[in-house]
């Protein structure tokens, strides 16, 4: 069974590629103006959290515990910045997914 942090990286990865693939199928037809910059944005960051999914998911296959770590405080900075930008929904889901990799990080060193 993999650790609890290995799973907390896994679902992160998933929802992120996951979240990804929708929005990039969803780029063209969430924007009826056709603002053609806001489309290319769209995809962009639609690109970027495929890839986030990839190796995500590919760190927590490897037990990469050094990256589990280094996520920490990205995610809580990204979480700020959400925040800050009127995105709560995405704020909560990245400051949730780096509080849940703490404490996993946490309880699995505790079982040593």
């Amino acid at each position: 069974m993999p650790s609890i942090v290995r799973l907390t990286i896994s679902a992160f990865g998933i929802t992120s590629l996951l979240a990804g693939v929708h929005s990039l199928m969803a780029s063209t037809t969430a924007r009826p103006s056709g603002n053609s910059d806001v489309v290319a944005a769209d995809r962009g960051n639609a690109l970027a959290a495929i890839a986030m999914g990839i190796y995500y998911n590919l760190a927590a296959h490897q037990d990469n515990t050094d990256f589990f770590i280094a996520t920490v405080p990205m995610r809580m900075l990204s979480a700020a910045v959400f925040w800050a930008q009127g995105w709560p929904a995405v704020a909560a889901w990245e400051g949730t997914g780096s509080l849940s990799t703490i404490l996993a990080l946490w309880w699995d060193l505790r079982k040593g």
